[in-house]
């Protein structure tokens, strides 16, 4: 899905973001951009470039906030995840499984605990897939 903002061109202030798949005709005098990615939309700024035109560019105190929040979200994910595949390391349960399998289930459990270290867009991670 795509994000937009829609800002008063005379005040450069954000009134609105929203989530649809076009700009939406609007009958405000508000402008209406599309945020792409690395950008997030709740974490961004309309100024006036070198020439005054209006450009919009990150917020890094927002950005940062953003991270921040998104960071401790996708660990308390993660966390849950290794919990749900801590029955994989059961003698009982490992003893069942073939070489192949066990060994899938140590690189899956890796992939989870490295995850916040090599994960690149907080905002929207792309998960290790659990073995079957």
């Amino acid at each position: 899905m795509t994000y937009y903002i829609a800002y008063d061109p005379l005040t450069l202030q954000i009134k609105s973001w929203y989530e649809y798949t076009h700009v939406l005709d609007q009958d405000d005098d508000w402008v209406h951009v599309e945020i792409v990615p690395p950008l997030h939309y709740q974490c961004v700024k309309v100024v006036n470039d070198e020439n005054g035109n209006p450009k919009v560019i990150r917020d890094d105190e927002k950005w940062d906030e953003k991270f921040t929040h998104e960071m401790k979200i996708l660990r308390s994910n993660r966390n849950q995840l290794l919990l749900k595949s801590d029955i994989s390391q059961l003698d009982d349960i490992k003893t069942e499984m073939s070489d192949e399998k066990r060994t899938e289930w140590v690189i899956y459990r890796r992939q989870l605990r490295d995850f916040p270290s090599t994960v690149t867009d907080p905002f929207n991670p792309v998960w290790p897939t659990p073995p079957e």
